[in-house]
């Protein structure tokens, strides 16, 4: 082989095990408290399932709003979500508030619970990205809405 194929080989290599490294699976331990978290928080609403309840309150399983990343769903936690929202092609108008109490090892821990249950397959979150996430949106009084979420979803 050639030196070009030789790097070309290597760099392929090497970004895929880049991508492998970002896929990691979620710790069971880690699992474990968001589910407890979950059970806690949004069980009553996204049910067991993560279904929730037609049309009232959306599901987590598969949801494209899951699936837009962590961001997403830190601050819905944070501060709420109001207003219509289209999931997986169903139309909600409700009103999900701030989910007061939880630290941010708690929050980090659900949103790698819900994005990697229900057949949905995301990051692992951690404290440290709650926190800079909290940072990034930290005068921010009032739920956000599904447009503001879709033009700034990180």
């Amino acid at each position: 082989m050639n030196h070009k194929v030789l790097s070309l080989t290597f760099l392929l290599a090497l970004s895929v095990m880049a991508n492998a490294e970002d896929k990691n699976p979620p710790s069971p331990e880690v699992m474990k408290r968001g589910q407890a978290v979950y059970s806690r928080t949004c069980i009553a609403c996204h049910q067991p399932t993560g279904l929730g309840i037609p049309p009232v309150f959306p599901p987590l399983a598969g949801s494209e709003w899951v699936a837009m990343g962590p961001s997403v769903a830190v601050r819905n936690i944070l501060h709420g979500m109001t207003g219509p929202v289209s999931v997986k092609g169903t139309t909600y108008n409700s009103m999900m508030p701030p989910v007061a109490g939880l630290s941010d090892g708690d929050i980090a821990d659900v949103v790698t619970y819900v994005s990697n249950s229900f057949g949905n397959s995301g990051a692992v979150v951690t404290e440290d990205e709650v926190k800079a996430i909290k940072a990034k949106y930290a005068d921010r009084k009032t739920p956000w809405t599904a447009e503001e979420f879709q033009k700034d979803s990180k």
